[in-house]
């Protein structure tokens, strides 16, 4: 299980080099966070203010990879949570956490899938502001439950290098 965390952090990581260097050009000073500036633009004002400056081919491609880094992110957080659950007392409320986060991740990554083909959509000149709005939900979730799991690894960081 500990060889594939590696190997899922590798790849995690190897995905956000090449995601920021691909699509540095995103970055713009009326989109300063690049893609998830799109991600959390909820009506058709703040669409037109992160679209201004960008070639749209980029932004395409750095979602298609974002695909890719789905399954790294994914994988390696959902190993994360439950190698770092295994570490406590198995009925802890902090195993049990572990457990349910270890789970919930997934729904982190078909909110992001489904982000994505919203913001592919939007792209292609499909969109309105129910699917904007839409595109905002599905990232803001997304981004909640990865910073959950985030904040419970670096509670057990303690507690998962103490060996057992």
């Amino acid at each position: 299980m500990k060889r594939n965390l590696t190997v899922t952090a590798v790849g995690c990581m190897i995905m956000v080099v090449v995601m920021q260097w691909q699509g540095s050009g995103l970055k713009t000073p009326t989109s300063p966070h690049g893609i998830v500036d799109l991600e959390f633009a909820n009506s058709w004002t703040l669409l037109q203010t992160t679209l201004t400056g960008w070639d749209l081919s980029v932004a395409k491609m750095n979602i298609w990879l974002d695909f890719v880094f789905i399954v790294t992110y994914v994988l390696f957080l959902s190993l994360a949570a439950e190698i770092t659950a295994l570490k406590w007392a198995p009925q802890s409320w902090l195993a049990q956490t572990g457990i349910f986060l270890a789970k919930s991740i997934w729904v982190a990554g078909i909110l992001d899938i489904a982000e994505n083909l919203l913001m592919l959509k939007t792209l292609a000149g499909n969109y309105d502001e129910m699917s904007l709005r839409l595109t905002f939900f599905c990232a803001a979730v997304k981004f909640a439950l990865v910073g959950l799991v985030i904040i419970y690894l670096l509670i057990g960081l303690p507690n998962s290098l103490r060996k057992r």
